[in-house]
């Protein structure tokens, strides 16, 4: 008899769960943009508000966060973003994650090129290099404005993110006489890149953007000393921009980390937290 009534559970149970139905989860939508600059294809991960779907809501008061290495860091900067958007920490903010391959991580994210003899891969590679600042202008003059035009907002503020070699993309933002961005996040960036030549084009003007750059300290990043000189010139004209050691982090992990801490820093009103 115990068996019977153990049968007859487990097949209602089998037809309660065949019966259930699933949905996908649906993070956000993808766009292929075509660029004329480029003479490329500009993939876009985009996140929308809820809020900003489901309301009236100005078309002046919606921020924009843009993503480099977006494959990487889109699914979880949507997390983020709902948190802080909730607890008034960031402002609505559509996401654009800008997914990006080996080759193009070099082509379009450095401001230079540069030779290497290392290896015939090596060689092929770094024969690209030195895009950025087509890049730079395909994202101000097409993408960027295509963006504002499909959703009927004019962003308030712009903030990039980069990590590794994102965030020699991301400098050169900041260094770029462009001002495409008014924000910026940078995870550990490859400072080294042609003799350190983003630190070299930081003069003397004032700035005011803010600007959070970070190193991981646990395991294999960059050295500290590395980053003497760019933190000293930065320090120096920028009052909101701010250094930050993680040392629970290695290179691999500090982009999250960086993300994380950096968007709470460059939405701070003020800049309280030193």
């Amino acid at each position: 008899m115990r068996t019977f009534k153990l049968l007859i559970i487990l097949l209602l149970s089998s037809q309660a769960f065949s019966q259930t139905k699933t949905t996908d989860l649906v993070l956000g939508e993808k766009l292929k943009f075509p660029s004329e600059i480029l003479s490329d294809t500009i993939e876009c991960w985009i996140r929308v508000p809820d809020q900003f779907t489901n309301a009236q809501t100005k078309i002046d008061s919606i921020a924009l966060l843009m993503l480099l290495d977006g494959d990487e860091y889109f699914r979880m900067s949507t997390d983020i973003a709902e948190l802080y958007e909730w607890s008034k920490k960031m402002p609505l903010t559509i996401i654009v994650g800008l997914p990006s391959t080996g080759e193009s991580r070099y082509k379009y994210y450095t401001p230079t090129n540069v030779k290497s003899n290392k290896s015939v891969q090596d060689s092929l590679l770094y024969a690209q290099t030195g895009h950025f600042s087509d890049y730079e202008q395909a994202l101000k003059k097409e993408l960027i404005p295509a963006l504002e035009k499909m959703y009927n907002v004019k962003f308030n503020s712009k903030t990039i993110f980069g990590h590794s070699n994102g965030g020699i993309g991301a400098l050169s933002f900041y260094i770029s006489k462009e001002k495409v961005f008014d924000k910026f996040i940078v995870a550990s960036p490859a400072l080294l890149w042609d003799d350190y030549y983003l630190q070299k084009q930081i003069d003397d003007q004032k700035r005011t953007e803010s600007i959070y750059l970070t190193l991981g300290t646990n395991g294999w990043d960059y050295s500290l000393e590395s980053y003497k000189v760019i933190c000293e010139k930065l320090s120096k004209t920028n009052k909101n921009f701010k250094f930050q050691v993680n040392p629970q982090e290695s290179h691999a992990t500090n982009g999250l980390r960086s993300l994380l801490d950096g968007l709470y820093y460059v939405n701070l009103k003020g800049k309280e937290v030193q």
